[in-house]
């Protein structure tokens, strides 16, 4: 674990890589050397492409990687991979964002009279102007409001960066900012607060006040309420805040914003994963591929 955090890695991904490692140590135990060719890696990596999803099977490869690097140093002597086992692709992902429209719906929803309507009112609307993610803003502070337009982002790997922010978002914080006064914070700094002065948990608190909103203003996920018993009382995955994330990056894409530009604002370490993260915007396509000289010949004729 201190190795992964020297290395930039965030604390959930730390523990993931352990727990696959952890897995692979005990499948490793298991089974028997029955004079194969086929190594202990190959042979767990074998055993879960069937059982996980692409992205799942490429994350756990990616732990081992990190973990048989780690022990090449602190014990040279100890058994390494001859070769490594290919990721597994996963199937062409599309965009999944909201329209305005079903953004304002959802940014309406909130009644504003009250302390806690106001407050998630800004917390969907923070999410959607800034893109930030759930963690990131559960972990905004009062100083992390820059007087000159940005605000100061930790991400994953605790790696900062500046988002910028418009004339409303500020006007709304101001707002926001009279109501948390009476909610008697103390010494607090946490930006957002319960209604009892407290902080908000983790992320799991912005992904629980966003899917209330979107099963009410918009009927998503109303079904599955009765799932949670079975998901050690995890809410459904709605992927609600980041649909707010993947709606601000699709709509500026939409715009004309570069994808370089995007990537700094999401805070990816890597133009690639911005694409990624974007999938495949059909109509962008279109309209990108419209402006062919032979495509704009033949529409003129």
């Amino acid at each position: 674990m201190r190795y992964l955090r020297a290395l930039g890695r965030s604390n959930e991904t730390a523990r993931k890589y352990v727990a696959a490692v952890d897995r692979f140590v005990a499948f490793s135990a298991t089974v028997p050397d029955n004079g194969s060719d086929i190594d202990p890696l190959m042979r767990f990596v074998a055993a879960r492409r069937d059982a996980l999803r692409p992205a799942s099977v490429n994350l756990e490869i990616s732990a081992l990687r990190r973990w048989f690097a780690w022990l090449r140093d602190v014990a040279p002597d100890a058994w390494q991979p001859s070769h490594w086992p290919k990721g597994k692709r996963g199937a062409p992902r599309l965009v999944r964002a909201l329209s305005d429209a079903e953004v304002g719906l959802l940014l309406a929803a909130p009644d504003l009279s009250t302390y806690v309507g106001l407050r998630d009112h800004v917390i969907m609307a923070t999410l959607y102007q800034c893109g930030l993610r759930a963690g990131e803003l559960a972990g905004l502070q009062l100083g992390s409001v820059l007087d000159d337009g940005f605000l100061l982002v930790f991400g994953k790997g605790n790696k900062e960066r500046l988002v910028p922010y418009g004339k409303h978002w500020r006007g709304l914080l101001e707002t926001y900012l009279r109501q948390r006064s009476t909610t008697k914070p103390g010494k607090r700094n946490a930006l957002f607060l319960t209604a009892q002065g407290r902080p908000l948990r983790d992320a799991r608190s912005v992904w629980v006040i966003v899917n209330r909103y979107a099963r009410r203003a918009l009927g998503l996920a109303c079904g599955y309420a009765r799932l949670e018993a079975n998901t050690g009382g995890r809410p459904w995955q709605g992927h609600y805040p980041h649909l707010l994330r993947a709606s601000f990056a699709t709509e500026l894409h939409r715009r004309g914003v570069n994808i370089i530009a995007l990537s700094q604002l999401l805070g990816h370490a890597s133009a690639v994963t911005t694409a990624l993260y974007l999938g495949v915007d059909l109509q962008h396509l279109r309209t990108a591929v419209s402006q062919h000289p032979r495509a704009m010949r033949a529409a003129g004729a």
